[in-house]
């Protein structure tokens, strides 16, 4: 499409940009650096940009905008996803799934299937060998479900075959009777004396998690102003492009190998292995190339099936998830029903908080209690509590499991606190921007969790920053405001700890290979965030080599250590600083031995491969007082929307998004812009238009993203600031901007309309009706 339109018109605007690609879906970059790179191409083809060169770099490559290890490949369509590999003899996979939100299993007929032509196996919980269980996060998840299913979608039985079509057509000959029992749907449901229980062995309640910090029954009687408000957040599709899919076999060494899209190859293999009955060497477990993950990769989809079929026919077996199945069976993001109390003086200093958050946690656990405690950790916002009393659940529901996405609970909780904030500063007359400096975060300040902030926190000049483009929009938006078409500005802050909230720690090894190249090993993956050319860059800097001496393997479990997850912002900070250890470490062995080269380093006897293991000094909070160290250090952000609001129709357009972010030092700036850009579209979509309705949202025609047309300008700025334990000073990236983006576009509603809608999304209807 844009080579199309280029060639009608060499010299298009943003708005015939957006035109032209309209009909692509692709919210994770935001579009911005889709609609910069055909301006580029544009001008490269008038003849007025001479030359494009990929910024391969110099030495000095830290805060370049050195290009994507993979871009030239993804852009030229020659990266191989998992569904493109093609392997001699592969035999084919289908599943079939509920059709029950919860009944039990009480007989397979499968006689007719298996004697179809081409048919090869076909396979129930009976043919697994090992426990059976996907012990990721939860300990509650089968392969195939063997004596019950839990939602629409749960996994029966694999139907094996020469070919996709006889595949399908087997599954439809299988015959599952089932004994249909009463689902609870809601939390309020499953919470209810005598309620049915999801999972017969346990309680529908499975987590809880309070944080106690101060006196809050004293701060809300020295408060002057009490508000008290509920807040609904609604469950959301990952909408990743690439479909789950995944090729395994068995190797000539005995080895089962599983090819996939991964966020986490060392747990997915560990998981796999233990839940077919096979040791951890018998396994690898392989990424392939990634088309979006967004934490919905972290969940073993496709890997355990795909085991399962190549160890029982012992050749090469394929899984695709359809678009359907992977809206119905990979996990979404929690609802979150959240009752918040805030207390505070009439200055507008902040005295006291009560936040009470229930999680619909789905059928399984996955990622939920991480998920739940993150949201409450965060659940105060970038702001200055003495009192506080934080409580969370998680709940079972007969509904699709909800796991990680991008976020990780915290886009949930900011929705809250800060519309609450927001209302609070209405209440009291205080400038929305005043309250926020007011009790914003400085160094030395204590968290909920009685964490002392003692590293550098650049929230309040990130407010500075933004101070003069704000009062320029508030003024632009009053002046423009007219009787049919109002205008508003609203903001939202954001902070986030990169890692882990438990003991985290991620392993790289730096090796001088014989050609006087540095080889980087770690197994961490890179879903499309670009980690892979941060750790290129990163050792690249360390050794002092250009980055063509430099070579970075990340997917392969046989031989990369342990980076651990991709999730939570961590990989620059945590595995960032491991690749950096491992590459001081080898460069100290050079230099205090007098070697230059490998050569050298052989004919002393020394090592060419040296080891490290970055342990960032973190606690889990205490499970009855919250109190802790969840994190070594935050990031922190102010945003700001720009709205117009059609009164008639109750339509919102997002102008313009504003983004102002701490980020520590920047390792790259054009993987950080797009990962701002992306967060931006992606709370867009958040806050006005995605919703996943469980049993009935099945398709992209059902679930709607933003598009070309619907993305704002984006203006992002970052601050240098440098963190002491981060790789060169930096912190993490990924999920900071789609934190505040829905709560910024909500207060800039009610800015420019005087309507406050408490429950995501903010769709016409609702505004129209409150009108």
């Amino acid at each position: 499409r844009a080579k199309s339109l280029l060639d009608r018109n060499p010299k298009p605007d943003r708005e015939e940009i957006k035109k032209a690609i309209q009909p692509h879906l692709c919210r994770c970059t935001g579009y911005q650096k889709i609609f910069e790179a055909v301006e580029l191409a544009a001008s490269c083809l008038r003849g007025e940009t001479k030359s494009i060169e990929l910024k391969l770099g110099g030495k000095d490559t830290i805060g370049q905008p050195v290009t994507r290890r993979d871009a030239l490949e993804k852009a030229t369509g020659t990266a191989f996803y998992a569904a493109d590999l093609a392997v001699d003899g592969c035999a084919y996979i289908k599943v079939l799934r509920s059709p029950h939100h919860h009944a039990k299993i009480v007989h397979i007929e499968k006689a007719e299937a298996e004697v179809i032509p081409g048919v090869l196996a076909v396979l129930t919980a009976e043919d697994v060998k090992g426990t059976n269980i996907l012990k990721m996060a939860g300990d509650d998840q089968s392969i195939l479900c063997g004596n019950k299913v839990r939602f629409i979608g749960d996994p029966v039985v694999a139907a094996v075959a020469t070919s996709e079509e006889i595949a399908s057509y087997a599954i439809e000959k299988i015959e599952v009777t089932y004994e249909p029992m009463e689902p609870v749907l809601t939390p309020e449901e499953a919470l209810k004396e005598g309620a049915i229980r999801v999972h017969d062995d346990r309680s529908n309640l499975f987590f809880e998690q309070p944080i106690i910090h101060g006196d809050t029954e004293k701060g809300f009687s020295e408060s002057e102003v009490v508000l008290e408000k509920t807040y609904v957040t609604q469950s959301v599709e990952h909408a990743y492009l690439e479909n789950d899919a995944g090729v395994a076999y068995i190797h000539e060494n005995g080895q089962l190998i599983i090819l996939s899209a991964s966020q986490n190859i060392h747990a997915h293999r560990k998981t796999i292995a233990e839940a077919l009955g096979l040791s951890l060497d018998k396994v690898r477990v392989i990424q392939t190339p990634t088309g979006g993950a967004f934490g919905g990769k972290l969940d073993v989809s496709v890997g355990g099936i795909l085991g399962l079929a190549a160890l029982k026919l012992k050749r090469p077996v394929k899984l695709v998830y359809t678009r359907s199945e992977t809206f119905a069976a990979t996990p979404k993001r929690h609802p979150f029903f959240m009752k918040v109390k805030v207390g505070a003086k009439k200055d507008g200093t902040l005295m006291a908080l009560d936040f009470d958050l229930t999680a619909d946690g789905g059928a399984y656990k996955s990622f939920s209690n991480s998920v739940t405690q993150r949201g409450l950790i965060h659940s105060q916002g970038p702001y200055r509590f003495p009192n506080a009393h934080v409580y969370g659940k998680a709940v079972y529901t007969n509904t699709a499991f909800k796991g990680a996405m991008r976020g990780f609970g915290v886009p949930q909780v900011a929705f809250a606190i800060e519309s609450i904030l927001d209302e609070l500063a209405s209440e009291l007359k205080i400038d929305p921007l005043a309250i926020r400096a007011k009790n914003g975060f400085v160094k030395g300040d204590t968290t909920i969790c009685g964490q002392v902030l003692d590293h550098p926190i650049g929230f309040q000049e990130c407010m500075e920053t933004l101070r003069p483009l704000y009062e320029k929009a508030l003024k632009e938006a009053k002046e423009n405001t007219t009787d049919e078409i109002k205008r508003g500005v609203g903001l939202g802050g954001v902070w986030f700890g990169p890692g882990r909230s438990a003991p985290d720690q991620s392993e790289a090894w730096a090796e001088l290979l014989p050609d006087d190249t540095l080889q980087v090993w770690i197994g961490a993956a890179d879903m499309g965030q670009g980690t892979d050319t941060m750790f290129w860059q990163v050792a690249a800097e360390t050794m002092g080599f250009p980055l063509e001496r430099v070579k970075v393997c990340t997917t392969d479990t046989e031989i990369t250590p342990d980076g651990n997850f991709s999730a939570g912002s961590r990989q620059t900070y945590v595995s960032g600083r491991a690749v950096q250890m491992a590459v001081e470490e080898l460069k100290k062995a050079m230099e205090e031995n007098g070697a230059k080269n490998y050569k050298e380093m052989k004919a002393k006897g020394l090592p060419t491969l040296y080891k490290a293991v970055n342990k960032p000094v973190t606690s889990r909070p205490d499970p009855k007082t919250g109190q802790g160290v969840p994190w070594e250090t935050y990031s922190f952000g102010i945003q700001m929307a720009e709205v117009s609001v059609e009164v008639k129709t109750g339509k919102v357009n997002v102008l313009k998004v504003t983004s102002v972010h701490d980020l520590g030092t920047v390792i790259n700036r054009l993987n950080v812009e797009g990962q701002l850009h992306g967060g931006i579209c992606m709370g867009l979509g958040y806050a006005l238009m995605e919703e996943f309705v469980y049993s009935k949202t099945d398709s992209f025609a059902k679930f709607k993203i933003p598009r070309a047309k619907d993305t704002p300008e984006m203006k992002v700025i970052t601050l240098n600031i440098p963190r002491k334990k981060g790789p060169f000073g930096a912190s993490g990236t990924a999920e900071y901007a789609d934190v505040p983006t829905a709560p910024a576009i909500a207060n800039a509603i009610y800015n420019a309309c005087g309507v406050r809608i408490r429950d995501l999304p903010i769709i016409p209807e609702k505004i129209k009706k409150a009108l």
